[in-house]
């Protein structure tokens, strides 16, 4: 690649976007319009989808929308008023996992993209010029949500993108730096025999001890050690030296008897 290609001048563009990204917790009034956000949505829509399922789609919340979403929170956690929180931002955008029919896509992975989707959108939203952060809550997969937003029920509710201006004073909030080089590692290699510090026989190092060894279960048999084996031919070498011994003074009393007689 030389220096300078588009190719280059994109990389550069994107990996500035993505170091310069911040959670924007407070937003102005401003907001970007409808045509703009269809323009960042079909480039969002470019994240890795296996099979190309499509399994997402977005909601777009503004003025009284946001109201309808705050009562249908307050219904979720059993507030008598409703909730003020998504009037934090002039717009949100419910992030929705809908659910392919696939036997080669679980629902993971399905949901996996819906939220790279939502990730990348935030990303060009923040390179836009708009200040955003991504909210969710327990609430998230309440009935009365799901309600409000229309899901079927082949979807669920990842949460919001809440977009507006970046205030002119404001500072976004700081996130702590990544220690890349422990979050980048190497898959796991077996230690052959000869490179186990345990050595070669680490695997045995169970072995039961001499004692236990000549201990027999019932039913079953253990094999003879080398020193248990010749202690046994010594002793029947002995019987039966004895046993010669004893037989040839027996013959030699009977000869004895023999000539007396």
């Amino acid at each position: 690649m030389t220096a300078g290609s588009p190719s280059e001048t994109t990389e550069r563009g994107a990996l500035s976007a993505v170091r310069a990204r911040r959670s924007w917790s407070k937003v102005t009034d401003a907001a970007p319009t409808r045509t703009e956000l269809v323009s960042l949505v079909a480039a969002a829509g470019r994240v890795a989808d296996h099979s190309a399922l499509r399994p997402w789609r977005l909601i777009e919340l503004r003025g009284a929308d946001r109201e309808r979403l705050g009562a249908a929170i307050a219904t979720a956690q059993g507030d008598d008023r409703p909730s003020t929180k998504p009037l934090r931002a002039p717009l949100l955008i419910a992030v929705v996992a809908s659910y392919r029919p696939s036997e080669k896509v679980p629902r993971w992975e399905q949901e996996a993209v819906a939220s790279g989707v939502a990730h990348v959108l935030s990303l060009l939203l923040d390179e836009a010029g708009w200040g955003v952060i991504w909210r969710t809550g327990h609430y998230t997969r309440d009935r009365a949500v799901a309600e409000a937003h229309g899901l079927s029920a082949d979807e669920e509710l990842l949460g919001w993108l809440y977009v507006g201006g970046k205030p002119a004073n404001a500072r976004p909030g700081r996130r702590k730096p990544i220690d890349a080089r422990a979050l980048l590692t190497r898959m796991p290699v077996p230690l052959s025999p000869v490179d186990d510090p345990a050595g070669p026989d680490a695997s045995n190092d169970t072995k039961p001890s001499e004692k236990e060894a000549s201990k027999k279960s019932p039913g079953t048999t253990s094999a003879k050690t080398p020193k248990a084996s010749g202690e046994k031919k010594t002793k029947n070498a002995k019987k039966a030296r004895k046993k010669a011994k004893k037989a040839a003074k027996k013959a030699k009393k009977n000869a004895e008897a023999s000539r007396a007689g």
